[in-house]
């Protein structure tokens, strides 16, 4: 249910705005599904995650964030990897290739 004051400053929007809100919603929702996904990934089996070094491959499942009937699509293969104390990813692909220096 949405609460009352929100409907009713939704109703004085103008439709640009609105669009802007509605992608704004799209966005939100495929980040809770995305996490959703994620922890069920998480509980999924060792064998879909490699470490190598510093850097962890990992497959995961992605929500397009269109209205899209095939989501989540997937797997995927992402490095991660800390630099400074921050961690960072980057997209490898469906397949898992020598990637080792390229990151």
């Amino acid at each position: 249910m949405i609460p009352e004051e929100i409907s009713e400053e939704l109703a004085q929007q103008e439709h640009e705005v609105l669009i802007e809100i509605r992608e704004y919603v799209d966005r939100l929702i495929t980040e809770q599904e995305s996490s959703s996904c994620q922890e069920e990934f998480d509980k999924s089996e060792e064998s879909d995650k490699k470490k190598t070094g510093s850097v962890t491959y990992r497959q995961e499942w992605v929500y397009c964030g269109k209205d899209c009937s095939r989501c989540p699509h997937g797997p995927y293969w992402y490095a991660y990897w800390k630099e400074n104390g921050k961690t960072h990813s980057k997209y490898i692909g469906k397949e898992l290739k020598e990637v080792a220096g390229k990151i």
